[in-house]
């Protein structure tokens, strides 16, 4: 079977894996510090720094680079990559690459180094590099993304690589085909996306780059013309300082302090009702939310399936379901597949499949 590398990097942390095929082997999560991250603060600096801690991680595990017969990254958007399956990254990709990396910035999130890391450990060894589903996959139909004012569309960034992996999942659990199945799939984590899927699409989704949809963990969700106006010219905020108020500095972080649930939930069963009413108004949202994708498939589907580290939640979960339970049967992955779905996506190609998009 073929070996594959399995890298998914975050802000502060570097998720390895190796799989042979689809059996997992051994994977861990690569902590980084504050400290570590401020002694490497520029994209150039935090590839040379994790790519020291991948080698040593697989140099523990007795595994080196010769081992490994493919290389499969969970790739963040790409300006070119609007179709959804796996890429095979080739020298055409190369300057969407470097403009996206930027070596000399501030790293903005691990997936912008990606690439460029995977292209180093590989060096010259003949080993192919693969991205599936990446956040730029764009399956929306026509009407949805028209927007309000002429020359600004509704843009397609979503969780696609978990939620595809999920729907995929469960079209397996029914013995049917992702294609021939209706979901609406609700990613529920540091970011809410919530999709219509059906015949293998994504036909719309909320834009949970920009932050439309459900307030999050750390994201203000949609906000009023007039509440964007006031911080814009009421207040007088910078651009940076706007962003960085709906999303990192919103949502749960914004009306309690904290983007954990569970800290959220300890502090309503301890009679905190701020903290009561700010997860009711959660669960509120997000079941308006999948309840607007329910109508997009015109209330046909055969389940609602919940993902993400939010699904973990069981009282987040019975919220929900007291709202969308009489819409359609509500099936729970919680956590995040995406390891899994870089190494099933990378599978599909090399055991021929599926064909690879060429970058």
């Amino acid at each position: 079977m073929s070996k594959i590398l399995i890298l998914n990097l975050g802000g502060t942390s570097s998720k390895v894996a190796v799989y042979d095929g689809t059996l997992l082997l051994v994977e861990q999560t690569l902590r980084h510090t504050e400290e570590n991250m401020r002694a490497a603060p520029t994209a150039r600096e935090q590839l040379e720094y994790r790519k020291s801690l991948i080698l040593a991680w697989l140099a523990e595990k007795q595994l080196s680079m010769s081992y490994i017969s493919a290389v499969a990254v969970r790739g963040a958007t790409i300006k070119i990559a609007a179709q959804s399956g796996t890429y095979l990254v080739t020298g055409r990709y190369k300057q969407e690459l470097m403009d996206l990396f930027i070596p000399d910035k501030p790293l903005i999130h691990g997936n912008r180094v990606v690439t460029p890391l995977a292209l180093a450990l590989v060096g010259d060894l003949d080993i192919p590099i693969y991205i599936t589903d990446p956040s730029s996959v764009n399956e929306m139909s026509a009407k949805a993304t028209i927007s309000g004012v002429k020359g600004y569309q509704r843009r397609s960034r979503f969780h696609a690589l978990n939620q595809k992996m999920v729907a995929r999942k469960h079209a397996e659990k029914l013995g049917r085909d992702y294609r021939d199945c209706r979901f609406v799939v609700a990613h529920l984590g540091g970011g809410i996306s919530i999709g219509a899927h059906e015949s293998g699409r994504v036909t719309d989704a909320n834009d949970a780059g920009d932050g439309y949809g459900p307030f999050s963990a750390d994201r203000a969700g949609t906000v009023s013309t007039e509440a964007m106006l006031d911080m814009c010219y009421g207040r007088s905020l910078s651009q940076p300082e706007v962003y960085a108020l709906i999303r990192g500095g919103g949502g749960l972080i914004s009306h309690l302090g904290t983007g954990d649930l569970r800290e959220v939930e300890a502090m309503a069963d301890g009679g905190n009702e701020e903290a009561a009413l700010i997860h009711d108004a959660l669960v509120y949202q997000i079941a308006k939310e999948i309840g607007a994708y329910a109508a997009v498939l015109k209330f046909d589907l055969e389940a609602i399936l919940l993902t993400g580290g939010m699904a973990y939640s069981q009282r987040l979960v019975n919220g929900l379901k007291e709202y969308i339970g009489k819409l359609a049967p509500v099936e729970v992955y919680a956590g995040e597949f995406e390891n899994e779905a870089l190494a099933a996506g990378a599978c599909r190609v090399l055991s021929g499949q599926e064909e690879a998009i060429i970058l």
